[in-house]
């Protein structure tokens, strides 16, 4: 009921601002715009400066708008410089707009530093908080996805912090360690979950791809670099805004299991025993949906207030933003609050302070039903008892019989504090042009403490008398950065030099305590003291960093650009004999479109050609990983006394270093007619040597394997990307965004060697030479065996069993016959968003394309041979419906006898997100005091086209389509005003 009386009202408080929108007149000013040719500019945007207020040039570049008198008007057309006239007393006015390189002169964020986008020669995509906007989100992750070629960015779950994310970019580089982007949050490595940042304080973010832009981060830049800048102030009176939205999330896609009827009677003709309570439910007709008791309509409500200003001498934002978000997964609750301070100040004309400082306050108490077991509990168990409790064992099995709500009982609080600061002093060196040093200083302090107790009315609080888990942890990274920079033109030439000295320690400590058997449960988690049982436990790591980089860039005539780039990395983590490791790299730039024979071309506005070659590292490897460690057993001497013992656990390697990443790319950025059409294309290939892989060795060393520096792969990818205004007059405008993305990793060798030296595959890890990392391995479905047949490959089978692939062909049935079925990572990656602009309304939608990924499907499992657990319910075999899909209900494991997996593609195309913002007239809006007010509405996945059974095709892990909270469907409906 609350939720329809707050929809009611929001749409009350719509209808009731629309009314507003004819009102206020002001003085009438009409003119004309042309080009330097006097020809007429279509679709010129006019506003008035400081506000929304505008209109659009006409097909004859007429336009026509109602400002103050004191008013500024803003003339800005893609192609040409932006021009602003003073209206004073004027009512006709006619502009020439001259033509320039729009966008080449916009600033983007490179690492330690800024560049002109023109003079930029590695992949660089930046991202604008416009796309950000457009697809509001609790996470910062879900609102990129699509927007780049290049980067894929899956959801494998739903939950309400929107923290189930992960990232690749241009795919997988290492076989077993870490593949995901480093992220710089201000300058400063950033290691939490991005749900912890509002995505309303992001002022810009740029994506570093190939290894020239990476490599300024050497060790840490093999897999990409995220670049986050918060918003600052500007000059100029205090700005306030406020936005407010809440989001409906129902679960969808949730797979058709057997209800109580089906799967009683699949048991009977699996002539299996049944017990007393499914006897029972069978003949009351009951069906426990164990998957709707567990889910909920999901509920998020946000609030962000900020302040920006500032002066000549210092400029600041302030924000303030309040998260409570309810996911689809009974008791799964985030709550977030967030205080940003942001302040630039010149303490003198030459020194320059600034901070971008934010405290978070994360509450993550409370469990969620486990869907788990939901998706697998009989539904001929019983929920709750008569009195409304709930049962503590919903069936009289024995086995597999904890209640799917369970862990609503469980008193559980989880709350993480977390402060991150990072401070600056800029000096620039007085008589010295172009000269400036940065003392760059970043602090993160994390604490969490999480406490859960198991009462006697939870199946394992009752066996124990009653259990708690007590988790204290503290993470605390800072960084110091000596950063000098000289900057300078001379007649043509331009040189940008960067210099770095930096260090940086990070530290994680906690301190855990389980214990058990209680005298009551009346003091829950807070009573460790009286446990009759108690384990602590904690762990400490360190680690440091230690890095100097030096950069050149250099510009001739914005014609020719040149950037070399050296990072010297040590880690702590690595042995004593590979601490160091160096990562170089070139680039070479090309503005052909400031060439002569193009400077006067009508149809080529940009036209930049990008090469470059370097070398970039993956750490891969956390804190004392090549030290020698002994892990403790006990046993029980002659006098019956238990006593500590210690083995060897893992042997050290002090030889253990880098995997190291050598990649080329080559690129063109392209923009045409008058820059109506703009886009890029990389193509990239790269080699990751040195690779970090668990080698097998003898067992009379004490370990069975060792992690070594061994083996190599190879990666090579195609990337386009493409804006186009499709349509622009006076009331309307027609946007197209457009990206796809192709890569591919291959096993070049993972250190095995056959008698003659030659590399051979790894069969037991699933690693084969020339294959994809990740691939499916398994028997091949070749159809059911319609007959009793005798003498097959598999020997004697019955009617119904499933029959393999003989493919080797020798008559038999081995692991010879196991194929590799599909890729675990997708073939191409797209992204399509169309936006509509028709006067004061705005209208998008955005399709995501995923294609090429092969996923098993533990749905269609047959081994469960005693119906224990409820599954899909598919269309088993029989004598009357002899079909080649499913194989006979038997419970004998001769219908699968070597356990084959299902599998299907996951391709998908989703229709990701639909929103619609009207802007109300800001002459309107004036008589309120109000400088813009919107609303807006947002549906996220409303329809997703795919051939996966199962919860989503996106969900990546194979366990988790069965165990994950399922995918949403989402609406949302906000407002933003700014005074």
């Amino acid at each position: 009921m609350k939720r329809k009386q707050l929809f009611f009202k929001l749409t009350s408080l719509f209808l009731i601002l629309m009314a507003f929108s004819g009102f206020a007149q002001n003085k009438n000013i009409s003119g004309n715009v042309t080009d330097e040719t006097n020809m007429p500019l279509p679709g010129v945007s006019i506003l008035v400066k400081g506000t929304t207020t505008g209109t659009m040039s006409d097909f004859d570049g007429n336009f026509s708008l109602q400002v103050k008198p004191g008013a500024t008007l803003v003339f800005s057309y893609i192609g040409m410089e932006t021009q602003e006239v003073l209206v004073g007393t004027q009512t006709n006015i006619n502009v020439s707009l001259k033509s320039s390189q729009i966008g080449l002169d916009e600033v983007v964020v490179v690492g330690y530093g800024t560049q002109k986008k023109s003079d930029v020669t590695g992949s660089v995509v930046s991202v604008s908080t416009e796309t950000l906007e457009a697809r509001p989100r609790t996470s910062l992750e879900q609102m990129l996805q699509g927007t780049m070629a290049g980067m894929n960015i899956t959801v494998n779950a739903s939950n309400a912090e929107g923290s189930t994310n992960s990232m690749l970019i241009r795919g997988q580089n290492s076989i077993s360690a870490s593949n995901g982007p480093l992220i710089i949050l201000d300058g400063v490595p950033y290691a939490g979950n991005l749900s912890e940042i509002n995505p309303k304080d992001v002022g810009s973010l740029e994506v570093l791809k190939d290894a020239s832009a990476s490599a300024i981060y050497g060790s840490r830049g093999a897999n990409g670099v995220i670049l986050i800048t918060s918003k600052k102030g500007k000059e100029g009176q205090m700005r306030v805004n406020y936005s407010v939205s809440t989001t409906f999330n129902e679960p969808v896609n949730i797979p058709s299991l057997m209800d109580g009827k089906t799967f009683y009677e699949a048991k009977i003709d699996r002539g299996l025993a049944t017990t007393l309570i499914e006897d029972q439910g069978y003949e009351e007709g009951r069906n426990t949906n164990w998957v709707d008791l567990a889910t909920r309509t999901g509920q998020t409500l946000q609030h962000d207030l900020s302040f920006s200003g500032g002066s000549e001498r210092t400029k600041y934002y302030v924000s303030l933003s309040y998260l409570n978000s309810e996911g689809v997964s009974v008791g799964d609750d985030f709550k977030r609050y967030t205080l940003r301070l942001n302040l630039d100040h010149k303490l003198l004309p030459w020194m320059t302070y600034s901070t971008s400082t934010q405290y978070g306050y994360y509450d993550r108490s409370g469990n969620n039903a486990s869907f788990s077991t939901a998706f697998s509990m009989n539904p001929l168990g019983i929920p709750f008892n008569e009195d409304g409790t709930q049962t503590l064992e919903t069936w009289d099995d024995g086995v597999f019989v904890e209640n799917p709500l369970s862990g609503l009982l469980y008193d559980n609080s989880d709350i993480t504090r977390r402060f991150t600061s990072n401070n600056s002093i800029t000096i620039d060196v007085p008589f010295v042009k172009g000269l400036s040093y940065k003392l760059n200083t970043g602090y993160d302090y994390r604490s969490r403490l999480a406490q859960t107790y198991r009462g006697r009315n939870t199946r394992d609080g009752l066996r124990v008398g009653g259990s708690l888990d007590l988790a204290n942890e503290y993470d605390e990274d800072w960084l110091v950065e000596n950063i000098v920079s000289y900057k300078n033109t001379f007649g043509k030439h331009s040189i940008f030099l960067t210099g770095l000295y930096s260090a940086q320690s990070e530290w994680f400590e906690n301190h855990d305590v389980s214990a058990e058997g209680f005298p009551n449960d009346v003091m829950t988690y807070y009573q460790a003291s009286k446990a009759s049982l108690i384990e602590p436990t904690a762990t400490y790591n360190k680690q440091t960093h230690l890095s100097q980089m030096i950069r050149a860039n250099y510009v001739f005539d914005s014609r020719y650009l040149l950037t070399l780039t050296t990072r010297r990395d040590g880690y702590s983590a690595f042995g004593s004999d590979s601490k160091f490791g160096v990562f170089p790299s070139a680039a070479f730039g090309w503005n052909i479109s400031n060439e002569k024979f193009l400077e006067n071309s009508n149809k080529i506005n940009n036209l930049k050609l990008r090469l470059s070659y370097g070398k970039s590292g993956n750490e891969a490897v956390g804190a004392y990983s090549t030290l020698p460690t002994l892990s403790s057993v006990n046993y029980v001497d002659d006098d019956d006394a238990t006593l500590f013992g210690f083995y060897p656990s893992r042997l050290g390697d002090p030889s253990l270093g880098w995997e190291t990443t050598v990649s080329f790319n080559a690129g063109l950025d392209f923009g045409l007619f008058k820059n109506r059409v703009r886009g890029l294309i990389d193509v990239y290939s790269s080699k990751t040597t040195d690779l970090l892989l668990s080698k097998s060795i003898s067992n009379v060393n004490g370990t069975g394997s060792i992690t070594q520096n061994i083996g190599e792969t190879a990666n090579k990818g195609i990337e386009f990307q493409i804006t186009s205004v499709n349509v622009r007059n006076d009331n309307f405008q027609w946007k197209t965004d457009f990206n796809i993305a192709h890569y591919d990793t291959e096993i070049v060798n993972v250190g095995l060697t056959d008698d003659e030296g030659n590399y051979i595959d790894d069969v037991d890890n699933k690693w084969f030479i020339g294959e994809p990392i990740s691939v499916n391995f398994d028997y091949v479905f070749d159809g059911i065996y319609q007959e009793d047949t005798a003498g097959t490959p598999q020997g004697n089978v019955e009617a119904g069993d499933i029959r393999y692939l003989d493919a080797d062909g020798d008559g038999s049935i081995t692991t010879n016959d196991k194929q590799i079925i599909g890729r675990k990572i997708p073939d191409f990656v797209a992204g399509l968003t169309n936006t509509f602009e028709y006067k004061n309304w705005t209208f998008s939608f955005f399709l995501n394309m995923v294609s090429g990924m092969t996923q098993s499907n533990e749905l269609l499992y047959t081994q469960d041979n005693d119906l224990r657990e409820n599954r899909y319910d598919v269309t088993f075999w029989t004598p009357e419906n002899q079909s080649n899909t499913y194989p006979r209900n038997d419970r004998t494991a001769s219908v699968n006898p070597r356990s084959m997996k299902f599998y299907r593609n996951t391709d998908f195309i989703r229709l990701q997100d639909v929103t619609l913002n009207y802007r109300f007239p800001s002459e309107t809006l004036k008589k309120f005091k109000i400088d813009n007010l919107e609303l807006f509405t947002n549906i996220k996945n409303l329809y997703t086209q795919t051939d996966w059974i199962g919860l989503d095709p996106e969900f990546s892990d194979t366990s988790g389509r069965q165990t994950a909270v399922p995918q949403t469907t989402s609406f949302l409906l906000g407002l933003k005003i700014s005074l």
